[in-house]
């Protein structure tokens, strides 16, 4: 049936629209679910109905033309500038910059794209000039074939004012890793000489990441990205790490991120383990650093505990990937307060900072206290590590009532269901009404599905193929993990099929693939494999069907993450393996593969459709689940020369369902 023909068969008993109509107007709550609205205002039918808040998006048609909002823009610097105390009455900013200046780099500022294509929401009105629009909009919006104008000084120089590549940075990345001065504030700093010297191995690092992005488009800019690389390399390595220069923190920490994507996990550890002893060495984790060395600008003060916190955690992101709960900073007893709303930050209004100990003891507050989404994202990674610590520290059959699987049971899900219960309603919708999807959230949300899945699974029935050793990005258990009770396995795959459908209800939110973090790669893949081995070994009928689906559009947004990062793309082709041998697929076009040594070849498995009704867990023959692989488990698969099998899925999962909470039978 059309989706939209059964979407107008009037779900959940809502009114629908006449037959042959069609809305093209949807409001933002019946748009995420991905439900018929009959747009109605200032309330649809269904929020009434459902007695819900009702918003619509902003038009994205009509608006200001480019000269309109230049000039709100060089308004809003002024006026700025004025409540700061910086612009004098007589209109020069203190450090000897006027009003004129400002307006004029302003301008500057706004010319450094050329024939922009893509238009921005009305509502939407950045700090600078979009690069291109589409990494960071809902899918609607093509991809921009606009050249980019290149800075025209030396790319050495720290002027940033018209510098395409730190434009991408702030548009691309520094939404997902925000401890990075803002933009206007970065450039304040940079017109003081000393700050210069400090600052430098920061900007080419911003630089070369802003060039992944736009070498991914521009293929042309492809060698600048390779010699910004190799600047930003050495001049961090004639920085002494033994230097008072905080941003080496924030330097080191996302060329780490960077280096990993780009496939030198052994340089990013370098990169991450050098941040993590400089934030120590200078107490980066305590409270009173931010205002011991903050100058009394309250800006850089919420910079240092964002920085502290995104070393955090990078770190252990890197741990969860490996499946290793003893990461560096795991055991620090950090005090850092927590960082503020995103707009707060950007626009320079930082309030008072709440505590991680008032994070802690959220439940017991009698007011409805919301946090920032900063804090919500760092309270799930924190919840992350701790279910992976206490779950991998309990030995195997370690009760007699099931083995380790119940205390899993209780130690996980009291972690991770307890955030995602105390998450209060105006953070639970991510997708807000200008437009925009709340990354740290959706962050938040990944990292914890995927958390799910990774502790649960070695207990279900969705048991691991020997093959799934070759993944970066999931670690197989070790052997003895399995559940012998039934019960507990059942409950076990209910959470881990859920879970893994969550994170692909999340993925269909409408913005791209690309526009979000690169570890959602891994935190997606975790989820992936184990919907692969629900298909040949759990799922039957219409859901079989439908997680089929759901499997083809996570491979989509692999394949979307890997045209910017090189990483992506090898854990692409690792997940495509995997799938061949799990479903039982062909190798390429039709012709089993020869094996990695070329001696021998191996008939495909019996394809999904035709696997008996009743499988039971199944008997992993070949290397032992301890992270390594032999030869003998890699028959028939040559990574070199496989071709792409999943296309992109059309689908729009429900969202309806509070998967924590389901008890429905798989």
């Amino acid at each position: 049936m059309d989706p939209d023909s059964e979407l107008s068969a009037g779900k959940g008993g809502s009114p629908k629209p006449s037959s042959g109509s069609r809305v093209s107007l949807a409001c933002l709550p019946c748009r995420t679910r991905h439900v018929r609205c009959d747009a109605k205002k200032p309330r649809c039918a269904r929020c009434i109905e459902e007695d819900k808040e009702c918003s619509y998006a902003k038009s994205r048609r009509g608006g200001l033309d480019r000269a309109a909002l230049a000039a709100r823009r060089n308004q809003a610097a002024l006026a700025a500038a004025r409540n700061n105390g910086q612009l004098s009455p007589a209109g020069s900013i203190d450090g000897g910059f006027s009003g004129e200046a400002v307006m004029r780099r302003n301008e500057a500022r706004s010319h450094s794209v050329s024939h922009l294509n893509n238009v921005l929401p009305s509502g939407l009105v950045p700090q600078q000039p979009a690069i291109d629009p589409s990494l960071y909009t809902p899918p609607d919006d093509s991809w921009s074939t606009s050249s980019v104008v290149l800075p025209s000084t030396d790319l050495q120089s720290v002027d940033i004012t018209r510098d395409a590549f730190i434009d991408v940075y702030y548009n691309c990345f520094h939404r997902y890793h925000p401890c990075v001065l803002p933009r206007r504030f970065l450039e304040r700093y940079l017109q003081d000489p000393i700050r210069q010297d400090e600052l430098r191995p920061l900007v080419y690092v911003m630089r070369f990441i802003g060039s992944i992005y736009l070498s991914s488009h521009q293929p042309s800019l492809r060698q600048k990205c390779l010699e910004l690389e190799e600047l930003a390399s050495s001049t961090i390595a004639q920085t002494p790490t033994t230097s008072c220069n905080f941003f080496m923190v924030q330097c080191h920490t996302i060329f780490s991120a960077s280096m990993y994507w780009r496939g030198n996990t052994a340089k990013s550890r370098h990169h991450i383990d050098t941040a993590i002893q400089l934030a120590l060495d200078v107490g980066m984790h305590r409270r009173e650093f931010a205002v011991d060395h903050g100058e009394g600008d309250a800006v850089l003060e919420e910079s240092w505990r964002r920085t502290w916190w995104q070393v955090y955690m990078i770190d252990a992101y890197y741990s969860a990937i490996k499946r290793n709960a003893g990461f560096a900073t795991f055991s620090v007893d950090a005090t850092t307060d927590l960082p503020c709303e995103e707009e707060e930050y950007e626009e320079g209004n930082i309030p008072h900072p709440r505590t991680l100990d008032d994070f802690n003891s959220r439940e017991f507050s009698s007011e409805d206290t919301v946090f920032s989404s900063f804090a919500y994202l760092i309270g799930a990674v924190r919840g992350m590590a701790s279910a992976m610590c206490r779950a991998l520290s309990i030995p195997p059959n370690s009760s007699d009532t099931g083995g380790s699987s119940p205390r899993v049971l209780d130690s996980v899900d009291s972690i991770i269901e307890g955030w995602l219960l105390l998450l209060p309603e105006s953070k639970k919708d991510i997708f807000s009404a200008d437009g925009q999807v709340d990354e740290l959230i959706f962050q938040a949300m990944m990292a914890l599905h995927a958390t799910t899945v990774g502790l649960h699974r070695p207990f279900s029935n969705c048991a691991f193929d020997a093959l799934e050793c070759i993944s970066s990005c999931s670690t197989p258990p070790p052997a003895g993990t399995h559940s012998d009770n039934a019960e507990f396995r059942s409950i076990h795959t209910i959470k881990c099929i859920r879970a893994a459908e969550a994170q692909i209800g999340l993925l269909a939110l409408p913005t791209k693939p690309c526009s979000h973090t690169p570890f959602v790669v891994c935190m997606l893949t975790t989820g992936t494999l184990s919907l692969l081995a629900a298909c040949r070994y759990t799922l039957r009928g219409q859901k079989l069907a439908v997680a089929r689906d759901q499997i083809r559009m996570s491979i989509g947004c692999h394949k979307a993450m890997a045209n910017v990062w090189s990483q992506a793309g090898s854990n692409l082709h690792e997940v495509q393996a995997i799938a061949r041998e799990v479903l039982g697929l062909p190798m390429g076009s039709g012709s089993s593969s020869s094996s990695i040594n070329g001696n021998s070849s191996k008939q495909p498995r019996t394809p999904i459709h035709k696997i008996p009704p009743s499988p039971g867990p199944p008997s992993i023959s070949g290397p032992d689940l301890d992270g390594s692989c032999s030869a003998d488990s890699l028959n028939s698969f040559s990574l070199d020369n496989m071709q792409t099998y999943w296309g992109m899925g059309s689908i729009q999962p429900d969202m309806s369902f509070p998967w924590w909470a389901s008890n429905e039978q798989v």
